[in-house]
């Protein structure tokens, strides 16, 4: 009971911190995943944010630092761990992914219990943020990204136009279609 106490603090309070710098933000891993799909465990909450304000990037990682150990903490990467009363937080938004104004008008507001109204990003969005995650993290990116659809499409949930358009943009769309066709 204690620990998910302390994980429910701890990520109550990276929303409200990475809220003050990036309101765009939305909740994805397998966090955002277990809304979609079958569920899975998991000891780390991922956030992507648009990273690439170089300023605010750099704002944000002044404020945390100051209260929170934040792996690097300096500006130019594409992924940091910030470590929240034991809880590992990483925030994200890998070059290659085009986190857009219709990705964030896409998100949905989940409600989490003890935690409150959170940002996810949509199924078709996070399926595409898999697909290109996968290209350097390997196939496992890929059978998340299939469970999504397979879910999805079970509960006539997913925007196949939208989906392959997405695909499409962020250069991952003969992997998207694969993953359609099987």
């Amino acid at each position: 009971m204690e620990i998910e106490w302390k994980y429910k603090n701890a990520f109550r309070i990276a929303i409200k911190e990475i809220r003050r710098f990036y309101p765009e933000f939305a909740i994805i891993g397998r966090f955002a995943r277990n809304f979609y799909a079958n569920p899975e465990t998991t000891l780390d909450i991922d956030f992507i944010a648009n990273l690439d304000d170089v300023e605010r990037l750099a704002e944000f990682i002044e404020h945390i630092s100051s209260h929170y150990e934040i792996f690097p903490n300096d500006v130019g990467h594409w992924q940091y761990k910030i470590i929240i009363k034991g809880v590992r937080v990483d925030l994200v938004k890998p070059p290659q992914y085009k986190f857009d104004d219709e990705v964030i008008s896409r998100r949905r507001i989940v409600r989490i219990e003890g935690v409150g109204e959170v940002p996810i990003l949509s199924p078709e969005d996070l399926v595409t943020l898999y697909v290109v995650a996968s290209i350097n993290r390997g196939v496992k990116d890929l059978i998340k990204a299939k469970d999504i659809i397979i879910y999805s499409l079970a509960r006539h949930d997913f925007n196949e136009d939208y989906f392959l358009r997405k695909c499409e943009e962020n250069s991952v769309k003969a992997l998207c279609l694969t993953l359609l066709s099987n």
